[in-house]
């Protein structure tokens, strides 16, 4: 086998174009009504709407600005015009999607009643229908179905199932509109409002680029004494509560154990990075973990806290995990341990029943903050395994357009890596159910939702059972399979545009079943080992699901921080990513998938990613290229956006990038036909989120822009393949991209879920050889219909990923590229 060798980071090999899409998609088509008794009833029922918003209307309103809030509910499957109802006359409160309907919440403030009047009887009178016979306004009012008076339910963007009883007192979420010119005049609002109607206000707040997010405690009673519900309301949602062999040996053997491991540790020289753990907070007292730990390198959201759990060691557990991986080897060998990073403990949760709810946005990322002015020279990937029961389907929460916002570095120049946890399925598991159906009923749990964050999920390779009080007991789950109690994206409501989570998977441990199959149970024998939160006696313990999996990776993510320091998070994350791949059996669940339930290729892919991401990481691939394995990585920056070519314009495309990398061309021309090699690319950049729940298009949609990648195809032309994807770039003869498209796992259509992108390439090494072309182009976000924003102005962060890989280590791709690109340096 080939010596491991350093990936090779390119500067250049690229050029900058002007950029256009090269087709627009098509509008949905609305149906027609019939013109006079559509009109008549929506009429009648705005009306209706209106009588009802004056007979409640307070006297004394908390803001001088009245109206009234409507709710719109579109025809089946039919999208509504969502630019229509944003504009200068109307503003778009809130989008939701409910049994294939979107339904929409509007205020329409007093002076602009009539203006929505208008639009409905403008489409009912026949003689003002358009030259082409549509009646006026028919592409909103057509796709109408209901009209009413919004209440309470109608700004509640989460699960109608988790909206309180009229007498339930909970906390709620408040999202308040909000610029930087006035939040000191929002918070003055949240203010009033609670006092008005005798409610708790919570002690933290949260800001986004036109939000602010408040808790207040309160039943929907109390909340609907003020039914205006002022006309800076956005939504409301409710506040997330957070959950807060060796092992069987005496004390004595404990104690040695851990004497004989802290005696073979060995430091890397000039260590600079840290697994930065969010959580209980870790011992830094306990033996083994005070030689990666201590006091200085520890911190507490409150300083009344501890800055350890005693009663909950689950950051001790995460500790043990991220810095020397599951200790049941480390432990068993006579090897030395080379740490090449520390431990940073955050606490974030609270000693037991000691505090309100509290925005976990605020406090997980007012605790990094703390990490990072203690320690600002430190390189850092944070490892989160604290997650909330979730029903948002998918739907950014205010916990990860949080994390999404501080991973981004567009509020400081600063981005920073955020491992996330899937979380654990917390219900019993049925034995009689395939684990793998479980998994999918079980959604990733917030802020696991998060963008910009790596969701890790959790596999198993334990199935071995020596525990003789488990005679005849067998693994649950298969070797290689997903672990049975992590959590998935199959049934999100919002994946057709949600990013596929978990992105990868690792060790989570196993369950075993009872001989009669009629129990599961979780036993040491097929757990994780890691350190306990004791200082003395039972030091070690068995850990396993989402969180042991989160914490191995986040090990893992450091690793490549020390390896690599000149490595961007956003290129840590991709390398993590790009090592993934599938096991044997991950492989046949996916054959299962079309065979058995007759899934189309497009879905069983999708449902395999939204499971198991891209497979389980490998820390050698992410850490190093071989001779026939080759990794390149471009680390760049792109301005996505530019203004329109008219001051009112909103700002359009701006530029690609075609990048012509250095390719072994004579060396893969001289391999066998019949030898199958591989091109993988993965493309990975950080957006700033929008996490107002007002839509999920256009300005409305959550990430700020997206980017893209294409490769060219065996037998293209430079020319064709830069017009296939440029509109600039045509010329008079186009008439559609040449080459063969095949041999990709997953296509364009699939991979361009989130902001990490990733696919493999399978074909002969011969039409490999052709393909050293790849474009890098934008894609549209909020970002481009917030010319006042000045967002459209901003350069974005984005790291490319290729690698060539043989099947025989004797080939010798690696020296001819590096040759390659030393020459062009020297050049």
């Amino acid at each position: 086998m080939s010596a491991p060798k350093k990936h090779i980071l390119l500067n250049g090999y690229y050029n900058s174009q002007q950029y256009s899409r090269r087709a627009s998609p098509q509008q949905n088509h609305v149906p027609f009504n019939n013109q006079s008794i559509h009109g008549r009833q929506l009429l009648s029922q705005y009306q209706q709407a209106l009588t009802n918003c004056d007979r409640n209307r307070p006297t004394d309103p908390i803001m001088e600005t009245t109206g009234v809030y409507v709710e719109l509910k579109s025809q089946i499957d039919i999208s509504l015009p969502l630019d229509s109802l944003d504009n200068r006359d109307f503003i778009l409160k809130n989008f939701k999607i409910i049994n294939n309907q979107e339904i929409v919440t509007v205020f329409i403030s007093d002076d602009k009643r009539q203006k929505f009047a208008n639009k409905i009887i403008e489409y009912a009178d026949q003689s003002k229908n358009k030259e082409n016979g549509n009646p006026k306004n028919h592409r909103l009012i057509d796709s109408i179905l209901e009209i009413r008076l919004a209440d309470l339910k109608s700004f509640w963007t989460d699960d109608l199932v988790l909206f309180p009883n009229d007498g339930q007192e909970i906390w709620w979420e408040i999202w308040l509109t909000a610029n930087r010119r006035n939040y000191d005049v929002v918070r003055d609002i949240a203010f009033q409002l609670a006092e008005r109607i005798d409610a708790t206000l919570g002690n933290t707040s949260l800001t986004f680029f036109n939000s602010i997010v408040f808790l207040i405690k309160a039943t929907a009673r109390q909340l609907e004494t003020a039914p205006e519900l002022i006309s800076s309301l956005q939504e409301l949602r409710r506040a997330k509560e957070v959950p807060d062999t060796i092992i069987n040996s005496s004390l004595q053997d404990q104690r040695d154990w851990s004497i004989d491991l802290a005696d073979r540790i060995e430091y890397r020289n000039n260590i600079s990075s840290a697994v930065s753990i969010l959580d209980t907070g870790v011992n830094y007292n306990h033996p083994i973990l005070r030689n990666v730990c201590s006091y200085e390198f520890s911190e507490v959201f409150d300083s009344t806290w501890p800055n350890f759990d005693n009663t909950n060691p689950h950051g001790s557990w995460q500790a043990g995990l991220a810095a020397f991986g599951d200790l049941q080897a480390s432990l068993l060998t006579n090897q030395n341990i080379i740490i090449s990073h520390y431990i940073e403990s955050g606490r974030i949760l609270p000693p037991r029943g000691a505090n309100e709810p509290e925005l976990y946005g605020y406090l997980t990322i007012d605790t990094a903050y703390k990490l990072e002015i203690a320690r600002p020279e430190l390189k850092r990937v944070y490892s989160l395994a604290v997650t909330a029961d979730s029903h948002d389907g998918g739907l950014p929460s205010s916990w990860s357009a949080e994390i999404d916002l501080f991973t981004s570095g567009f509020a400081d120049n600063l981005q920073r890596l955020f491992v996330v946890s899937a979380g654990n399925n917390r219900k019993q598991l049925s034995p009689t159910v395939d684990y793998w159906d479980q998994v999918h009923l079980a959604e990733i749990e917030d802020p696991a939702q998060a963008w910009n964050a790596l969701t890790v999920g959790a596999y198993t390779e334990k199935t071995t059972n020596d525990d003789p009080s488990l005679n005849g007991w067998s693994p649950f789950a298969c070797f290689g399979d997903v672990s049975p109690a992590s959590r998935s994206s199959v049934n999100w409501q919002w994946k057709r545009i949600a990013p596929y989570k978990p992105e990868i998977v690792a060790e989570g441990g196993n369950r075993l079943l009872s001989p009669d199959c009629r129990f599961v149970t979780q036993a040491d024998t097929v757990s994780l080992l890691t350190t306990s939160g004791n200082t003395t006696g039972q030091l070690f313990e068995p850990t396993g699901d989402t969180s042991a999996a989160s914490a191995l990776v986040a090990r893992q993510a450091a690793i490549l921080m020390t390896e690599y320091p000149d490595y961007w998070p956003e290129t840590i994350r991709g390398l993590l990513v790009h090592s993934a791949a599938w096991t044997n059996r991950m492989k046949q669940r996916y054959e299962a998938l079309l065979k058995l339930n007759r899934h189309t290729p497009t879905v069983a892919k999708d449902t395999m990613l939204r499971t198991v991401g891209y497979g389980v990481t490998n820390l050698d691939k992410a850490r190093y290229s071989a001779n026939h394995s080759l990794t390149l990585i471009a680390q760049n920056q792109m301005r996505p956006f530019t203004h329109g070519k008219n001051v009112s314009d909103n700002p359009r495309l701006n530029e690609m990038h075609l990048y012509q990398l250095p390719w072994p061309k004579e060396a893969l021309a001289a391999l066998p036909l019949e030898l199958d090699v591989q091109l993988k690319i993965t493309l990975s950049y950080f957006i700033e989120p929008n996490p107002s729940r007002k839509g999920d298009r256009g300005r409305y949609s959550y990430p700020s822009h997206g980017l893209r990648f294409s490769v060219i195809r065996p037998n293209q032309t430079l020319e064709n393949f830069n017009a296939s994807i440029n509109f600039l770039a045509q010329t008079d003869d186009y008439d559609g991209p040449d080459g063969d498209a095949r041999g990709w796992a997953f296509g364009p259509k699939l991979r361009n879920k989130g902001s990490i992108h990733s696919d493999v390439w399978s074909g002969s090494a011969a039409d490999l050889a052709e393909m050293n072309t790849i474009a890098v182009y934008p894609v549209g976000g909020w970002w481009k219909f917030k010319a006042g924003e000045d967002r459209y102005q901003n350069n974005v962060r984005y790291t490319l990923i290729v690698s060539i890989e043989t099947p025989d280590e004797n080939i010798d791709i690696y020296s001819i590229i590096e040759n390659m690109v030393n020459v062009e340096v020297q050049t």
